[in-house]
Parts: C-alpha cells; structure tokens; sequence
C-alpha cells in the first residue's frame, strides 16, 4: 500500500484527507467513522461567538425564571457552565480522549476578548490544534479594508502569544489583495491556510416568500476561485 503520510500545521497524519469543520465533525460517533475511513485529521465543528453570548443569555434567563417561586427547588437546575459553549469544550475533549488522529478545534469570534478567551479555553481541552475562522460582516460600511485586515491581525498576533498550540488561519476570498494579507500572517508565526471559508448563503423561494437555505456543495468551478 502507498505511502500516503504527510504534515499539517506541524502534525503528523496517517493521509492527507482533513475532515473539515461542518456538521459532520460534532459528535464523537460520527468522528469515529471518519477516523475509521482513513481521514488525517478531523476538525471539529466551528464554536461560533454568536452562540457563546446568545446560549448564556437564554440559559441564564431559562435557569432563572422561577428563582421568585420556586427558591427551594433552585439546586436541582444544573449550573450555567454544564450548558452551551461549556458544553462544546466538554465534547471537544472528550472527542480527542477517543480519537487516535489529530484534532483540531475551530473557533469564529467578533470581540477581540472572546477569541483569546476561548482560544486558550480551547487548548486547555488537549486538542492538536486551532483553526481560526475569520470573518467580516459586509454590513460594516464605515470600515476600511485596511482596518478590517489591521484588526485581524491583531487578533491573530494575540492568540499567537496566548497559546502554544499550531494554528491555522481560514481566510474567505474576498481580500483586497489576498496574497499579500497571507504573507502578513505567516510573519506572525501561523502554521498553515484553509482556502478558502465557505460562508451561510440563504435564498429566498419566491413561490412561497420563503427563506430557504441550500446545501452549497464544492464543484469544479470552486477550483478556479483557489487558483
């Protein structure tokens, strides 16, 4: 059988196919599978900001609602830390403790504060590595291209200093000079590029004035975007 090891980010794996961030990298079982059909590497399914502060809001206000009414009953609610994005760092961990491949955790925040938080939340989970999804949203019209880079940069030397583990950087399309931006973050000390983010479209059924959001499979035509 041919020799198919190679490295990334640093890490060793059995075959160069990495299982991508996605639904079918967040649960243990399914992980399992594609450990078995020969994946190098799994990266687990993207910890997103929005469900960091939505989660703890809504739990917090869930957990809380009869403490007026109920107050002996308080001890049986479990605590807020036992819930949302506790939760995925719990599974994150326990995914790695059952795997015998690398690892890699996926994080896509806003605040500056929250992805060094949970960066290093993250690598305290054992994982092999961090990938870092970075996203601008278009809505923000008063901001530069340059600022935009300039913050995440920032983001990305910080979480270079906070954490020892190698980190990946997942960068969309749609720089203004992309090649150049990639040389700036490989300075800082990044150890590899997904290319490229595959962002949530929407659409709208004009029979029913609907919302309806299809399943954007790669094609041939994405080989063009990359080249």
């Amino acid at each position: 059988m041919a020799n198919v090891t190679t490295t990334y980010m640093g890490l060793k794996l059995k075959s160069p196919v990495i299982a991508g961030a996605s639904g079918l990298t967040s649960n243990v079982n399914m992980i399992k599978k594609l450990e078995q059909a020969g994946a190098g590497a799994i990266v687990c399914k993207s910890l997103f900001e929005e469900e960091i502060q939505l989660q703890s809001l809504e739990q917090n206000k869930e957990l809380h609602k009869y403490d007026d009414i109920n107050p002996e009953g308080l001890t049986i609610y479990p605590d807020i830390e036992h819930t949302g994005p506790e939760y995925h760092l719990y599974w994150v961990k326990k995914t790695k403790e059952n795997s015998k491949i690398p690892i890699i955790a996926s994080l896509n925040a806003v605040n500056e504060e929250i992805w060094i938080e949970y960066a290093k939340k993250l690598e305290e989970t054992g994982v092999d590595g961090i990938e870092l999804n970075l996203y601008s949203s278009p809505d923000i019209v008063l901001s530069t291209s340059s600022n935009i880079e300039e913050e995440q940069l920032s983001v990305i030397k910080k979480i270079r200093k906070a954490i020892d583990l190698p980190i990946s950087v997942k960068l969309s399309p749609y720089y203004t000079n992309l090649s150049g931006f990639i040389k700036q973050i490989d300075a800082i000390g990044i150890d590899g590029f997904v290319l490229f983010n595959r962002f949530f479209q929407s659409n709208i059924d004009i029979e029913s004035e609907k919302f309806t959001f299809p399943f954007n499979f790669s094609n041939k035509d994405d080989n063009r975007l990359s080249l």
